[in-house]
């Protein structure tokens, strides 16, 4: 693409001039009408549009006119979640808003600019998760009122600060491979799907935590998928998620899907951008545009830093399964009825299958070449719920009325249910489907079966409320069931 995008912590301090030069575009584009295809509010209604909420939020008029193709499926309400086309939509995204701004900002300043990321995760920088401060600052250096403020966040917004369990995680990046399974149920990238689907069944390791984690966290319209594409620093973040993936298709033993539905888009229709002026007929797009080679795929200065990861050099150590179509995911058991969580805790209990699952546990730590290996997973099928990013912590085997802290060894994992309001809809596009998440269990099991507290006929699996579950906006989870996933131990 002829740019690189750079550490927005490595610019400069407050108003560096590609803060300035953001901040000056973003005022301009989001001056113009709903209806200019490069318009900033254009841009956000791609991401999610929901016209009812845009006028209630007054950030469109009575008068105005919404063009038809934000709601129609042409342009509007394009994201792409839980599926396999979640990193590469997203990417399409970025780089052709990076194109407008850029663009804006040439006119405005005859300055070259390129989208920088936000680099949460950077542990030697003490300051990794404080805000940018251009982004917190009440006036332009001019004195003018910052853009970059326009749009609300979470009361107070100052620094990322995850509660007890909820901490951020890179544990995305250990997993090798891209999809796994026939539903690709479990691995780094998302559910298969064949069709556009905006909130397909399977969340990808790398959108549940950090994706989803930061949209929780920083709040207000970031907390929405219908109006968090509005937010400046909307922008950095999945620049950054974006780096991840880049990061983790660079590095040795990681493997992307070849699959010729990922990489040519949805059957259905093609995925489609607004080109740089907004003119017919637009960018088209898929999969292998995204990938090195193609029209989208963008140039990081660096791929180490809080990446976890290594490009060139040593994989993340995790014990290789062989090649992913030749691995297998079969579920071993689950629980009989619909759960529902209020404000307080709910258990479940999960009958499993004795001789799978024996054979599952006898194999978890399998590291010679040649011999079968497994993973275990706990699978969280048609999730759904009123909120938009409401959170839920997870635990096995957690004794009737203890209390979740006092026992960190049995939480399998926290849970932000990003956009579970839009995927719960009975009358959207998704047929209030719900969502769907696996958590891998795997050193979990191993821990209880080292302490004897494995039991193969069953497990107790309780859901924990966390942010924005009540009785008043419960979630409901229609099925809890255990995976096994098997390899070869390459």
């Amino acid at each position: 693409m002829g740019i690189v995008r750079q550490d927005v912590a490595k610019l400069g301090a407050g108003w560096n001039k590609t803060l300035l030069n953001y901040a000056l575009a973003m005022r301009a584009l989001d001056a113009l009408p709903i209806s200019n295809r490069n318009s900033w509010k254009f841009l956000g209604a791609m991401h999610g549009f929901d016209a009812e909420l845009w006028r209630g939020e007054e950030l469109i008029g009575g008068t105005d006119t919404v063009p038809s193709e934000l709601t129609d499926g042409t342009y509007g309400d394009q994201c792409q979640h839980g599926s396999w086309y979640f990193l590469p939509w997203h990417r399409g995204y970025l780089a052709t808003f990076e194109a407008i701004v850029a663009a804006k900002v040439k006119e405005l300043t005859g300055d070259d600019w390129s989208l920088p990321y936000w680099n949460y995760l950077d542990t030697t920088n003490a300051d990794a998760r404080r805000v940018p401060q251009a982004f917190l600052a009440d006036k332009l250096p001019n004195g003018d009122p910052n853009p970059l403020r326009t749009y609300p966040r979470r009361t107070g917004l100052s620094v990322l600060q995850p509660g007890r369990r909820d901490a951020f995680s890179l544990a995305a990046v250990q997993e090798n491979d891209f999809i796994v399974g026939n539903n690709g149920s479990i691995g780094f990238g998302g559910g298969i799907t064949g069709d556009f689907v905006q909130f397909g069944g399977w969340t990808g390791d790398l959108e549940n935590n950090p994706h989803n984690t930061v949209h929780r966290l920083i709040g207000g319209y970031m907390g929405d998928p219908r109006l968090a594409g509005l937010d400046p620093l909307f922008w950095l973040h999945h620049c950054n998620i974006d780096r991840l993936w880049e990061a983790w298709m660079s590095t040795p033993g990681k493997t992307m899907t070849r699959d010729s539905r990922w990489r040519e888009g949805p059957a259905d229709r093609p995925f489609l951008m607004p080109a740089l002026g907004g003119a017919d007929p637009g960018i088209t797009f898929g999969g292998a545009d995204t990938l090195k080679g193609g029209k989208f795929h963008p140039t990081y200065d660096n791929l180490t830093k809080g990446t976890g990861l290594v490009p060139g050099g040593v994989a993340v150590a995790r014990v290789g399964m062989g090649p992913s179509h030749q691995q297998s995911v079969e579920p071993i058991g689950a629980n009989a009825s619909a759960v529902s969580v209020g404000s307080k805790p709910e258990s479940s209990l999960v009958t499993l299958e004795p001789r799978a699952t024996t054979a599952g546990v006898a194999a978890m730590g399998a590291t010679t070449p040649g011999h079968t290996v497994t993973r275990l997973y706990l699978a969280l099928e048609s999730v759904r719920g009123e909120a938009s990013a409401p959170q839920i912590d997870v635990y096995v085997n957690l004794p009737d009325g203890a209390d979740p802290d006092a026992h960190p060894e049995l939480h399998a994992g926290n849970l932000t249910l990003f956009g579970l309001n839009v995927a719960s809809r009975p009358h959207g596009r998704h047929g209030g489907n719900g969502l769907g998440y696996t958590l891998d269990i795997t050193e979990l099991a191993q821990r209880l079966q080292q302490a004897g507290g494995f039991d193969p006929t069953k497990i107790r699996v309780t859901l924990v409320p966390g942010e924005h579950v009540s009785d008043d906006s419960p979630i409901t989870v229609d099925k809890i069931s255990v995976l096994k996933r098997v390899g070869i131990v390459s």
